[in-house]
């Protein structure tokens, strides 16, 4: 779960001064909504995606390192408790530049949910991008 919620959020996997507390994440398999939303891009359609997998109680232990990103973002800050993720970050943006995003995350045993903003430029002006997060445990592996 935390794999494909967080993919939406590309946060990268660094050393960090941040003791952080295995999330509180019911092992099992999981479905996953991301939904973003484009917003200063003319009536572009909300993207939904919809995705499941398998969450081992390995994959909890692991807490913040299960986080996975894309190349060249960097974590500029990261708290994480049993129950929540906030964080903010920056990435190359598409047209050069940086990207700054703003994100959390709440954990709730059998679900969870998020969000993350982040506003790029572009060659139509600034663009905010609204990403919301959602996934629920749906059964065992």
């Amino acid at each position: 779960m935390l794999r494909t919620l967080l993919a939406a959020l590309p946060l990268v996997v660094l050393p960090l001064a941040v003791q952080a507390e295995t999330p509180n994440i019911q092992p099992g398999l999981w479905e996953n909504q991301n939904t973003k939303i484009m917003e200063g891009m003319g009536g572009m359609p909300d993207q939904t995606e919809t995705s499941t997998e398998c969450v081992t109680q390995e994959d909890i232990d692991r807490g913040e390192s299960i986080i996975e990103a894309p190349e060249g973002c960097t974590l500029d800050q990261m708290d994480m408790t049993a129950d929540r993720m906030d964080y903010t970050m920056s990435c190359p943006g598409p047209q050069g530049g940086r990207m700054q995003m703003d994100g959390s995350m709440r954990f709730m045993g059998d679900h969870a949910e998020g969000e993350m903003t982040s506003e790029m430029e572009t060659p139509m002006g600034p663009v905010n991008v609204r990403m919301e997060m959602r996934g629920k445990r749906i059964g065992d592996c």
